[in-house]
């Protein structure tokens, strides 16, 4: 994992409340959050980040509690969603 990752996020200059307190509190704001993530060049390095430090909010377009999946706040995506969201993060993709 590069070591300044951060950097590259598409979230870079984006408040932080929108990925924790905001994403819980405003289901519309989900769509644009799932969105931002998909297109992030460091999008599996902030979720191998958010499951490792046992995170809470979203962390490489999945909603975590404790670095686990929640089934409650990721509930919005759908079957397809979740397997192009899934083929992102854990295949290699040329």
């Amino acid at each position: 994992m590069q070591k300044n990752w951060i950097y590259d996020a598409s979230c870079i200059d984006v408040d932080t409340n929108m990925f924790f307190d905001r994403y819980e509190d405003d289901p519309s704001i989900r769509e644009t959050i799932d969105s931002m993530c998909s297109d992030c060049p460091v999008q599996r390095e902030c979720l191998a980040v958010g499951v490792t430090r046992q995170e809470w909010g979203v962390w490489g377009g999945v909603y975590l509690e404790k670095g686990k999946i929640s089934k409650d706040f990721n509930a919005h995506k759908k079957h397809d969603q979740w397997f192009d969201l899934w083929a992102a993060l854990t295949m290699e993709i040329e």
